[in-house]
């Protein structure tokens, strides 16, 4: 896979939903993104209207959303004035939400700030995670509500430089894979995630 592109996609993973990429997905949107290397605001809208993005923003108001999208983002309460300015955008039907995501993903990305580092460190995280989900037994049991919660505890863990090098250590990643696995399939039903 080519590396740019998987950066693309594990952005949007980070920004929509605060977990890394299962290997399917992550495989599927890379293939779109080579054969259409301009359509990152299309993925980004696909995710948009996915089940899974139904499953965690379906009632929400526009501002809950904003809200949510800065907690994956930055790791953090968004500030009064940029919720404000979103949720007006959006209100008034000016940006389709998956025009906010690509719009703070990329603010991020280009911060030279706290904000900006720690995105960046998701993403590095969450794509070092998926990278680890390289087991048949890792990838099936990286599906549904139990799976998808630890790993979004594991990425949204991220909060600075010192919590960003714990959560890169391989040996921290496989940890995490662990639990996963061993997660009771009960607990694991499908919530129509993004593959």
């Amino acid at each position: 896979m080519a590396t740019d592109y998987v950066n693309e996609v594990q952005k949007l993973y980070v920004a929509y939903f605060g977990r890394p990429a299962d290997t399917s997905g992550m495989g599927f949107w890379v293939n779109q993104l080579q054969n259409n290397p301009s359509g990152y605001e299309m993925i980004s809208n696909a995710f948009s209207t996915s089940p899974e993005y139904q499953q965690m923003y379906g009632g929400q108001s526009n501002r809950e959303v904003v809200l949510d999208i800065y907690r994956n983002v930055f790791g953090r309460e968004g500030d009064q004035g940029g919720v404000d300015f979103w949720t007006a955008r959006l209100d008034a039907g000016d940006i389709t939400v998956g025009n906010a995501v690509v719009a703070l993903a990329q603010s991020a990305v280009n911060a030279n700030n706290n904000d900006g580092f720690v995105f960046k460190a998701r993403v590095g995280v969450a794509t070092a995670f998926t990278e680890h989900l390289n087991l048949p037994a890792e990838q099936n049991a990286y599906a549904g509500p139990a799976a998808m919660q630890i790993a979004m505890d594991y990425v949204g863990g991220v909060r600075d430089i010192t919590t960003a090098a714990q959560h890169m250590d391989p040996g921290q990643i496989d940890a995490a894979i662990a639990r996963i696995v061993g997660t009771p399939s009960g607990m694991v039903a499908d919530m129509g995630f993004v593959a």
